[in-house]
């Protein structure tokens, strides 16, 4: 399609449109209207006649009667048919035996009573033809469609004279120029630019074009020099790497202190739990021997937790760690050791539903230090939100040949807009958060045992569930 027949289109659907309304709304409408005015004149003719002829019924004055509507008739052709009768249905006009015209389209049959003192003395009938009405408003509306695609057709051509001379020339003058851009000459005439969108579009066109031509010449300055900078920038490249590996090993060493520090919260708080248990137990003289056993063994049970959780990010990332059989179930039991003392201290009550002698192979430390991690963003939501009886719920099971393992909470729940992020490294909403426990669990799961993580919003809280193979894919 080209660009006149673009420009010239838009207007030739509105005329069609134009045109199809008067055809399919205004003319109806115009006759409609036409109609409704002859028939209340009409009307009035007719009431004004029955207060004339009134009299003359009363009177039984029959001349006079017929000499009025005769003449009345003469005066109005489209008067087919006039009958007058009196109170008894007695033709009083016209006289009887006289021819009756036939009845035709586009007649109107108006019947008007005589009445004098609330009696009938009579009544009117006329049958009037709209035919003459008709055939007048045709013959107004052909002179205004004539005179309407007069005037439209040479607005029409008047415009699209202007379109060309405005719009299309400019526009393939400026096809022109754009072909020869792209084959490398920038001496295309180009058509006055001005302040219309047309003028906009060159004064662009010939901007880019010096552009383009002035970035041309900075290429080839370039390429002159070009193996010269080339060594030069791979000087810097050297320097820099040795910069970022610097920088990458000392970005290491202190990502493992601050992971190292992030698992042993949670023991260092069991541990001091456990200390000022000892010390309310001395002070209120229940410390016996049995007391004091056991909580040597839980200190130092904890203290053997911290001592290898160095080791265990030692070796986090490496795919050749040796993976073992382990009971699923007694792993989950090593993060809740660590943390039943401050959920207990907390009021949070703590169910467990572990199905005995679940076995998975993998790594037992990884997978107790994601589930304790899990637990403990659990306590915090819910020390974060005071939810007044605090229940954390972990359920394991297997299903086939896969470990699953539910930890469900009543804190109500992760906002929609965060949860897709909660395993994003770094991402945290608490204000002392570090964003890496989750990430942790994830990396554990998914990286290192070949399983899996999600979480989800249940009625009243959030449910984290975790799934890894009872065995592991062997590698070819």
């Amino acid at each position: 399609m080209t660009l006149r027949l673009k420009l010239l289109l838009p207007l030739a659907l509105v005329w069609t449109a134009f045109i199809a309304y008067l055809y399919g709304i205004w003319l109806p409408d115009s006759v409609r209207y036409q109609i409704a005015v002859f028939e209340r004149q009409q009307e009035r003719e007719m009431h004004n006649l029955t207060e004339s002829l009134l009299p003359l019924v009363v009177a039984r004055q029959l001349g006079d009667i017929h000499d009025t509507l005769d003449s009345l008739r003469q005066e109005n052709p489209e008067w087919v048919e006039v009958v007058l009768q009196d109170h008894e249905g007695r033709q009083l006009y016209p006289l009887a035996g006289t021819p009756v015209p036939p009845a035709g389209p586009d007649e109107q049959l108006h019947t008007q009573q005589l009445n004098l003192a609330n009696d009938s003395v009579g009544s009117l009938r006329i049958r009037i033809s709209h035919r003459a009405l008709l055939e007048s408003v045709a013959q107004s509306q052909k002179t205004l469609f004539a005179l309407l695609a007069s005037v439209l057709l040479g607005a029409f051509l008047a415009l699209g004279v202007v379109l060309d001379a405005t719009v299309r020339r400019p526009v393939n003058r400026l096809m022109t120029a754009a072909r020869e851009l792209a084959e490398g000459r920038f001496d295309a005439h180009l058509p006055p630019g001005g302040k219309d969108e047309i003028g906009t579009l060159v004064n662009t066109f010939a901007a880019m074009r010096d552009q383009v031509q002035a970035t041309q010449q900075s290429l080839r300055q370039l390429n002159e020099h070009l193996e010269q900078r080339v060594q030069e920038e791979l000087a810097k490249n050297r320097e820099k790497d040795h910069m970022l590996i610097q920088q990458s090993r000392l970005a290491a060493m202190g990502e493992m202190v601050h992971n190292i520090a992030h698992q042993w919260r949670q023991p260092l708080n069991a541990l001091s739990l456990l200390v000022r248990n000892i010390k309310d137990d001395y002070d209120f003289q229940a410390l016996t021997p049995e007391v004091m056993d056991r909580s040597v063994a839980d200190a130092q049970r904890l203290l053997g937790r911290m001592s290898t959780t160095i080791d265990d990010f030692r070796d986090f990332f490496r795919p050749e760690k040796e993976m073992t059989q382990f009971d699923v179930s007694h792993a989950v039991e090593e993060a809740v050791f660590i943390m039943q003392g401050t959920l207990k201290s907390h009021g949070i009550e703590l169910v467990e539903k572990l199905d005995p002698g679940v076995e998975a192979e993998g790594f037992p430390s990884q997978f107790a230090q994601a589930v304790l991690n899990i637990l403990a963003n659990a306590k915090e939501e819910i020390l974060a939100r005071k939810v007044a009886a605090g229940r954390i719920e972990i359920e394991l099971q297997r299903q086939g040949e896969t470990i699953l393992l539910r930890v469900s909470d009543n804190a109500g729940g992760i906002a929609p807009e965060i949860l897709p992020k909660i395993f994003d490294p770094y991402f945290t909403t608490k204000d002392k958060g570090s964003g890496i426990g989750l990430y942790m669990a994830k990396t554990i799961i998914e990286h290192n045992m070949n399983g899996s993580i999600s979480a989800a919003n249940l009625a009243d809280g959030a449910c984290f569930t975790l799934t890894v193979p009872v065995r592991q894919p062997k590698k070819n």
